[in-house]
């Protein structure tokens, strides 16, 4: 075991220490983006309401006509809709069955995983797909009882009609798929993130009774789902398992990992560090000739399957640099591409591409992602971020003036090490805040938009501080956060986009920003003057925005561009309390830029990699070219964000884009670099300006 170990130490060090001309080079030829994950993936409208209303009472009082009547809607939905909303296929389908067998005709028995589907939403008068609906569609005036109950069952509900849908096969090109996998009888095959066990089952064919599955997942009921449902119908081969998001989860070598529908979430969401593990994991369980398979969704311009995509190519190059060498693509269907990789510890990635006139080349140079969104929450939240927020929680509550230092020294201790640019010292600030003496806070608190962000988040209290700790790092008990829920009137996705706005705030307007952001280094190389006309996009509850209208003067004018209301209403509020006449609040969309005027200069911090990896392709171009528009002949375009860092740097908290990737887009659009900021090593600034 010691000799295996220091075997793969020796070779994953060497997979950092290649050779400088090892570079993957990646075409470009039009403005798309190499990734996205959409972050809703199956959105529902009113009509969808309104059907799902019909469907319900249809099944209360036995209406087979109208029942047949929904079973049509979802069935062309299904055919017509083959990019978004993937349970359609197996609502139609169960319907379909329910007609059938009431008619009395002879039902053709599927497979044990199709069969179990159809029991589960049928069972006791359809007491599973009547709570979907429910769930789904927020039926009856359908309040959550607790969080697990909405987000967890959801999609849970989701994930089994979409991952075993017995339509699956016409979307997903499962036989061409399996036929394709490099097994043969006996071998032993990793079935990662294997859902309800869709796959899982078809492996289980392939290897026979002398080879092995292991069916692994991160959520705990799946697995589970799948050891019992094969073990149940007698598969002695499998090992169903639990595992971490950091490790492959087995402990024995085997032939091959099938990853399906994955590699997106694990390019774009998963931190360095968590791949790094994984990546490593999977090292140390393949066999040195052994295979990983990717599975995973092609760019349909704003219509992939469940809005998230990432390029082959981008996970070629990963991969390559972690010793893994492409030996297959195949494009199973305009959705969908099916990636074969060879482990071999001597590869070195390199594509030599040559660009036209008119395309571009991205030079990924190393193993980390050229994009990273991240998930919901900013950042992980781990055991000490939880113990520290305990303490503010309890202090802001009315405790003790010695639970707020606990607090300070904590995050004093945590933030070197896990949270750069993120909250923690905002909530540290705000413990001193409350510490300090009359005086001492008066001094603080003398910047007006620092002493709006301490009265907003404390006053009453410490109401709205509070209700974001409770429920950001989850703390009390559900039944709690749920009443604070209902307090606020939040309903539906019971307070998410509320507090995400107060993430949002809390980030932006943390007092300790300027000392971690370099802040007026970013205000210098900006060149500002007085009278101009700047438009803050997404500006957020106006921390550049504040800046900026004391830079242009009386004369000038800055226009601030937001999508959230509560932004909006916050910048607003603020507004009417310092008296700026300067600042003019615009409505944002994010298909179009509409402004009352041409600006001198247009800026945007911290939202590039949200309209890259997240925006469909075809709201960004349109959104782009409005853009250009808006802005005067020798205007500025201003673009601050994150990017990734060398190893021994630690990161920002949150999402980053590679700056290559804005270079590349935005030269599509008539754009040019004309100077490049290196703020602090996580931060960067790039000025364009329009081509002449």
């Amino acid at each position: 075991m010691f000799g295996r170990l220091v075997i793969l130490l020796v070779s994953v060090s060497l997979l950092y220490c290649l050779p400088s001309k090892a570079q993957y080079r990646i075409l470009l030829k039009d403005a798309s983006s190499l990734v996205r994950v959409g972050m809703n993936p199956h959105p529902t409208d009113e009509n969808d309401t309104v059907i799902a209303y019909t469907l319900m009472s249809a099944i209360d009082h036995d209406e087979p006509d109208s029942i047949a009547f929904v079973r049509d809607i979802y069935q062309k939905k299904a055919d017509n809709d083959l990019m978004k909303e993937k349970s359609w296929g197996a609502l139609a389908y169960i319907l379909n069955r329910m007609m059938q067998e009431r008619e009395g005709k002879t039902v053709e028995r599927r497979d044990i995983l199709t069969e179990d589907l159809y029991r589960y939403f049928t069972a006791e008068g359809c007491k599973e797909l009547k709570n979907y609906l429910v769930l789904k569609y927020e039926l009856n005036n359908y309040h959550p009882r607790s969080v697990k109950e909405y987000i967890s069952q959801r999609t849970y509900y989701d994930d089994f009609l979409m991952f075993n849908d017995p339509t699956r096969g016409s979307w997903d090109k499962t036989e061409q798929v399996m036929a394709s996998m490099p097994l043969k009888k006996g071998d032993k095959v990793v079935d990662m993130g294997c859902g309800f066990g869709y796959n899982t089952l078809r492996l289980l064919d392939i290897v026979g009774e002398t080879g092995m599955v292991y069916a692994t997942d991160t959520e705990q009921p799946y697995a589970e789902y799948v050891g019992n449902i094969m073990a149940k119908n007698g598969y002695k081969n499998l090992k169903a398992i639990h595992t971490q998001s950091n490790s492959l989860g087995v402990d024995d070598q085997v032939d091959c990992i099938l990853m399906s529908s994955l590699y997106h979430i694990i390019y774009t969401w998963s931190r360095e560090d968590e791949r790094k593990a994984l990546l490593t994991s999977i090292k140390e369980h393949l066999k040195p000739h052994g295979y990983i398979v990717i599975v995973d969704n092609l760019n349909r311009h704003g219509e992939e399957l469940n809005n998230c995509h990432v390029d082959p190519r981008l996970v070629q190059a990963q991969l390559g640099y972690w010793g893994f060498k492409t030996v297959a693509l195949k494009q199973l269907s305009e959705q969908r591409y099916m990636l074969t990789l060879q482990r071999d510890d001597s590869y070195v990635p390199t594509s030599k591409v040559k660009a036209k006139k008119g395309e571009r080349v991205l030079n990924v140079k190393n193993q980390k992602s050229v994009v990273h969104i991240g998930s919901l929450d900013s950042y992980d939240i781990t055991d000490r971020g939880v113990d520290a927020a305990n303490y503010v929680y309890d202090f802001m509550g009315g405790g003790d003036r010695s639970l707020a230092e606990i607090a300070i020294k904590k995050y004093d201790e945590i933030i070197p090490a896990e949270n750069f640019g993120g909250e923690y010292s905002a909530l540290q600030w705000l413990c001193e805040a409350k510490l300090a003496t009359e005086a001492e806070r008066q001094q603080m608190l003398k910047d007006p938009l620092t002493n709006s962000f301490y009265h907003y988040l404390t006053d009453d209290s410490c109401r709205v501080l509070r209700y974001y700790l409770l429920h950001k790092y989850k703390l009390g008990n559900d039944s709690l956060r749920m009443l604070s829920d209902s307090l606020l009137e939040k309903t539906g996705e019971v307070g998410r986009t509320h507090r995400s706005y107060l993430e949002d705030y809390i980030l932006a307007l943390n007092p300790k920003r300027p000392s971690w952001e370099n802040t007026p280094v970013i205000l210098d190389n900006l060149g500002i003057t007085e009278g101009q006309v700047i438009a803050d996009i997404g500006s957020g509850s106006g921390f550049f925005t504040y800046k900026f209208s004391k830079m242009v003067g009386d004369g000038g004018k800055v226009l601030a561009v937001e999508l959230k209301d509560e932004h909006i209403d916050r910048l607003k509020t603020f507004i009417s309390e310092t008296g700026i006449r300067n600042i003019e609040v615009v409505k944002g969309k994010e298909d179009v830029l509409e402004l009352p005027c041409q600006v001198d200069m247009m800026f945007m911090c911290s939202l590039y990699h949200i309209m890259y990896g997240v925006i469909s392709d075809s709201d960004r171009d349109a959104y782009l070219k409005s853009l250009v528009k808006c802005l005067k002949p020798n205007g500025e375009l201003i673009i601050v964000d994150n990017g990734p860092v060398d190893d021994d740097t630690l990161p920002y908290h949150g999402p980053y884009i590679s700056r290559e990737l804005i270079e590349d887009q935005l030269s599509f659009y008539g754009f040019e670099l004309a100077d490049y900021v290196q703020v602090i090593p996580q931060r960067y600034l790039l000025k364009f300006k329009l081509k002449k």
